[in-house]
Formats: structure tokens, C-alpha cells, sequence
């Protein structure tokens, strides 16, 4: 890539984004084509549905207009009527019920297999002790795995998993006997990792820059970097215990790539450890949204937005790859 170009004008990026063009016509938008024929008849149900139980609000208020009294009649019309207004309701919401992880299950691996070869997973087991050397998350902090993609990038095993963190808080019963644990979703993100060929010999973190309160941010062992780059120092702080080896993974394009990501993801952060990168986009948005109820599922912006994304990601391995190779 030449260090001049903008990313959106780099060969390499509209040559792999000319490619998932041709992928998208052959492979994704097939399926595409098939989900919104599934979408479709899903919502004429779920209107139709809609009608049903505003007619039968309206027969209710009809009723209860014309002097009908539950207590009269012992209570079996009021239990029918909310017998018959649960079912209605269960059959609206029927539709969708797991409409959204099916099309996530079904399109996502599918943008990804553009990248290598990847599998989906319903909430695995966090790697808890890889979490903890990245130094990126609060130590016994409270988190669970969502949707998770494992497979290979050129070789190189890579993990995508969204995380969930939250609360947890004691709460008594009305009369203080009985206790139970609260649990309240605090916040998430994305955590996208790879194993690289080589260790590296320090740690290197990548965090985003909190302005005055860095002289408050202080990390055992490590020690502030500077790099010549005024637009990324803007956005970020780094801090490593080898000096030499951050500056030289830190190139030009690598920074170029870091950038580029943070106008995707503002809170976004790195961690170089072992032989690991570790990516911590932390958000309160569902990532990789596809498809929507609501909303035709054929939408090509929307699936190469979720392509750019990947891309980056995906760029800085091949970027840091490429440079562990040249290295001593």
C-alpha cells in the first residue's frame, strides 16, 4: 500500500472490495434472496396477526361497553379473554422468535469465509487468562460470550467473539429472608484475536488517548511510546516494556489501518503479548448487524460496511504478520 494514499484509495483495498463485489453477486446474495422470501411471509403473518388482535381489542371493548361483568360470571369470561389475548400475543411475536440468530448464523460466516475459513459458535466459554495478559479488561470483571466466529486467516488461527459485561447485585425480598443475585448488562463489545507464528519479546498496548488522564493511566512494566504521527497520537497512547519492537510494529501502515478503525470503532483498543494480538472494541450496539424484521434483508451497503470492517481487522494480521517476518 503506498503510505500516501488514504485507505479508501488504496489498491489493495478496492481490488479486495472489486473481489467481495463478484463474491457478493455469486455467493451471499443467493442467500439473501432466500431469507427475504422467508422475511416476507414472516411479516405477512406477523400483520395479519396484528389485525386479528386489534379486532378482537375491539370485540373486547365492545363487550365490556355493553355491561359485561367478570364477577357475574364467576370469572370464566375474564379467563378466557386472557387466555385468548396470551395466545394471540404468542402468536404475533412467533415470527420472530430466533428469526435474528438465524439470518446472523446464516450470513455472517458467510462474509467472513470471504476471509478464510470460519464457523459460528452460541456463546462459548471466554479465554479468560488471555483476556487478563492483554491488561484490556478490568481484572474478575463479569462477562459472558454472545455470538462468537472461530477459523483461520491465512493460516493463522482467528477468533471474532462478541462479549457482554454486567453488574451483579444482592437483592433481599420484601420481608428480608430470602437473598438472590441480580444480574443487569453493563455494556460489550467485540473481542477479535489471533495466534501469531512468533512471540513477541515485550507487550505492547495500543490504548485510546483520555487526554489529561493519562498521567493517571499507568500499566506495570510499561512505559509511554512516542511516534511521530500526529493523527494517530490524537486518538491514541501506547505503552510497551520494548521500545524497539513497538516502533517497529508500529509502522506507518499499521497506523494508517489503527486509524482508519477508530472512525468505525471510537472505543477501540490493541494488546501485543506471547505470540497474540488481542482487539477490544468495546460498544453498547449489537456488531455486525445484517438483517432486520422490519427491513429488507437484500441490502448491499450494509453487507460491505460489515466487509470494511472485517477488512481492517483482517489488515492489521496480514500488516503485523508481514513485519513478525522480517523480524530477528
Amino acid at each position: 500500500m503506498k503510505e500516501n494514499l488514504k485507505f479508501t484509495e488504496s489498491s489493495e483495498y478496492l481490488a479486495a472490495r472489486g473481489e467481495f463485489a463478484s463474491y457478493y453477486e455469486s455467493d451471499i446474495l443467493p442467500v439473501l434472496q432466500q431469507a427475504e422470501k422467508i422475511r416476507k411471509r414472516y411479516a405477512v403473518t406477523f400483520w395479519l396477526m396484528s389485525v386479528c388482535i386489534l379486532v378482537w381489542l375491539g370485540y373486547v371493548m365492545f363487550t365490556i361497553g355493553q355491561g359485561f361483568n367478570p364477577e357475574n360470571d364467576s370469572g370464566k369470561g375474564s379467563g378466557y379473554y386472557g387466555l385468548a389475548g396470551c395466545l394471540l400475543t404468542l402468536l404475533l411475536c412467533w415470527p420472530m422468535l430466533g428469526y435474528h440468530r438465524r439470518n446472523k448464523e446464516n450470513l455472517l460466516p458467510l462474509i467472513a469465509k470471504f476471509f478464510g475459513e470460519f464457523t459460528y459458535v452460541y456463546r462459548p466459554e471466554l479465554p479468560l487468562p488471555l483476556l487478563e495478559k492483554s491488561l484490556l479488561f478490568k481484572k474478575n470483571e463479569p462477562m459472558m460470550a454472545d455470538d462468537c466466529f472461530n477459523g483461520t486467516y491465512k493460516g493463522l488461527p482467528t477468533n471474532i467473539v462478541e462479549y457482554i459485561t454486567y453488574n451483579i447485585r444482592r437483592q433481599r425480598d420484601e420481608e428480608n429472608r430470602t437473598e438472590r443475585m441480580v444480574y443487569a448488562k453493563k455494556g460489550g463489545g467485540i473481542i477479535f484475536y489471533a495466534g501469531m507464528n512468533k512471540n513477541f519479546t515485550g507487550q505492547t498496548l495500543v490504548v485510546a488517548d483520555k487526554g489529561w488522564l493519562n498521567k493517571l493511566v499507568h500499566y506495570k512494566n510499561l512505559q509511554r511510546v512516542g511516534l511521530e504521527s500526529p493523527e494517530f497520537e490524537k486518538a491514541y497512547e501506547v505503552y510497551s516494556d520494548n521500545q524497539i519492537e513497538a516502533r517497529y510494529l508500529l509502522t506507518a501502515v499499521m497506523l494508517e489501518y489503527m486509524t482508519e478503525l477508530k472512525k468505525s470503532f471510537p472505543k477501540i483498543e490493541f494488546s501485543f503479548f506471547e505470540n497474540h494480538l488481542l482487539i477490544k472494541i468495546e460498544t453498547k450496539k449489537n456488531m455486525f448487524e445484517c438483517t432486520s424484521f422490519f427491513r429488507s434483508v437484500i441490502n448491499k451497503p450494509r453487507v460491505e460496511k460489515i466487509f470494511t470492517e472485517l477488512y481492517l481487522l483482517f489488515s492489521v494480521i496480514e500488516t503485523l504478520r508481514l513485519n513478525q517476518q522480517r523480524m530477528l
